[in-house]
């Protein structure tokens, strides 16, 4: 058929085929003929494929000595059988190709061909695993790296798992780690002890510190320094002092930041003394103080207003050559305010201002101008706000507060609401203590309508009303005897969700006393009310008890309700 003429369109599919057929068959035979040649070498090539990915399966699948015996066995059986077939189906399809070409140069090349990649899938599998953790973390490291990596992989799966917040599997790691032996560095520890002291388990970190020492791993300062830090976030600062202690003891020298933690924890409870004590062992142990220690020092003074304590402690971190920031000089500013003495005060706000490379920024101002409210000084307190934006500063919602605060205490409610309306003007909206300030503001000096109106604009702006809101503005309503626009913002208030206190309770009982006629009856029926779901009366609550029932008639619920008369020493609320 190869010598045939193209002519014949017939047989034109017959000349891709290699076979010589006799020219006298018939075209239908030498079709079935050539397409039974076709079938033989697909299912050769097939059977091929199919050896191939069996061999492959079984080279990648882990065995035991006996079953690696039978599958080399049964490939043995397999290869015959190949060997067989392969010759029949290349005598059918007309090869006669010799033995060594026709099988072992395909099949040495099949061979080849599968066990290459097998291995390299079966130790890429391996490694996945390892990877993944479908074995401990720890055996995997220590049978496959270098102890080295193993405490890198470590190290990185339990800063994981605390980043998760799992700290139960941060803990099985470890565990596995410390029985397989790893050297550990204390990094490891440390993320776990830091991940279960900012949860407030500070029992457990502590207790891992001590599994620390006993697996072989050292702590360091900054394992007991989360420790100490925890306890004075907990405002526990004998036990930061404990842990200290311990640190001392173990042979671990404490740093800046140990000693810094401590004084903090004393002086935030006001303990200025021991929070002095511990800066003078720090001292002695020639660990020098940064100004974070000094601050810690100068806020506790300020705090008890003693101006002369916070200059002491400012003068001698000047003197061991440390630069004071404008947290320093903060401090110092607002141990003036709480003493009240604004001329103190302002020499320090001067002295900040032209010291070089300290900025005075909203906090420091805002303690200045606190200082003038503190003693009814507006125009002090204007001047300074006024100075503060002219420094570049951007007041905030406090520093209007403190402002509007000074100018109510000073009797100037035009000053105040010229203040507020700066404050919206600027678009800062300001917070439920400046517009409380201002509602109470109002109502003592009788202005009705202002105070509601502060108190609606308020509500308008998306600040949601306190008990001591509603207190303020109910409390102009009661001394007029206006009961039921008391008992309205009751009404509204408990409809948010607000339970009513002590001051909300006394303007609601003086709305009673001074309605006419009295309410008596709605005043004990209250009284009664509350205490009975806890509330705890003061002794003005008492008196405005008295007020609307009578002496006589307030003392007998007093005693029915097992509570007794208030100490006729405090003096009645306006």
């Amino acid at each position: 058929l190869k010598e045939t003429s193209p002519r014949n369109q017939r047989c034109k599919f017959l000349r891709s085929t290699p076979y010589a057929l006799p020219s006298i068959f018939p075209f239908q035979l030498a079709w079935e003929l050539h397409s039974h040649i076709q079938s033989a070498q697909s299912m050769r090539s097939e059977m091929k494929t199919t050896v191939c990915q069996h061999m492959q399966q079984f080279a990648t699948t882990p065995k035991t000595s006996e079953e690696k015996l039978r599958m080399a066995l049964l490939i043995t059986a397999i290869a015959l059988i190949i060997l067989a077939v392969d010759q029949a189906l290349a005598e059918l399809g007309g090869e006669k190709a010799p033995f060594s070409r026709s099988f072992l140069l395909e099949t040495g090349v099949v061979v080849l061909g599968m066990l290459l990649p097998a291995m390299f899938l079966r130790l890429s599998r391996g490694a996945a695993r390892t990877q993944k953790g479908d074995v401990p973390l720890a055996s995997k490291a220590q049978g496959k790296f270098e102890k080295s990596d193993a405490a890198s992989r470590v190290r990185e799966a339990v800063a994981s798992a605390a980043r998760e917040g799992d700290e139960a599997s941060a803990e099985q790691l470890l565990q596995e780690a410390i029985e397989a032996k790893i050297p550990l560095d204390p990094m490891p520890f440390n993320t776990l002890i830091l991940s279960l002291a900012r949860r407030g388990n500070r029992e457990k970190a502590g207790m891992f510190l001590k599994k620390m020492r006993s697996s072989g791993t050292a702590p360091n300062a900054v394992s007991y320094n989360i420790l100490m830090d925890a306890c004075v976030k907990a405002d526990d600062a004998a036990g930061a002092e404990v842990w200290l202690d311990r640190m001392i003891k173990d042979g671990v020298t404490p740093n800046e930041v140990s000693f810094s933690t401590v004084i903090h924890g004393r002086a935030k409870q006001g303990q200025t003394k021991l929070a002095e004590e511990w800066l003078t062992k720090m001292l002695a142990m020639d660990i020098e103080p940064s100004i974070t220690s000094y601050n810690s020092l100068i806020y506790a003074c300020g705090r008890a207003g003693d101006i002369s304590g916070a200059e002491k402690w400012f003068g001698a971190a000047v003197d061991r050559g440390t630069s004071p920031r404008v947290t320093s000089f903060s401090a110092v500013v607002d141990a003036c305010a709480k003493a009240g003495d604004v001329h103190r005060a302002e020499a320090w706000m001067e002295k900040m201002i032209a010291q070089a490379g300290v900025e005075p920024n909203v906090i420091s101002f805002s303690a200045m101008i606190d200082a003038c409210a503190k003693i009814g000084d507006a125009h002090r307190a204007k001047h300074w706000h006024q100075r503060m934006v002219t420094h570049g500063v951007k007041p905030n919602a406090h520093s209007f507060s403190t402002v509007i605060n000074a100018c109510t205490k000073s009797g100037d409610l035009n000053a105040a609401w010229e203040q507020f309306e700066q404050m919206e003007s600027a678009g800062i909206i300001g917070d439920v203590v400046v517009y409380s300030g201002l509602v109470d503001a109002c109502g003592m000096a009788g202005e009705l309508e202002l105070a509601q109106n502060a108190f609606n604009r308020m509500k308008a702006r998306g600040v949601r009303p306190n008990v001591v809101a509603y207190a303020s503005l109910a409390r102009p309503f009661a001394h007029k005897g206006d009961w039921q626009e008391v008992e309205r913002l009751a009404a509204e208030m408990e409809a948010s969700s607000l339970k009513s206190n002590e001051y909300f309770l006394y303007a609601q009982l003086l709305s009673y006393a001074c309605a006419k006629p009295r309410e008596t009856e709605r005043a004990e029926m209250l009284f009664r009310k509350e205490v009975a779901c806890g509330l705890h009366p003061n002794a003005h609550v008492v008196t405005a008890l008295g007020r609307a029932l009578g002496r006589g008639r307030a003392a007998n619920v007093l005693r029915e309700l097992g509570l007794r008369s208030p100490d006729t020493s405090e003096r009645e609320m306006r």
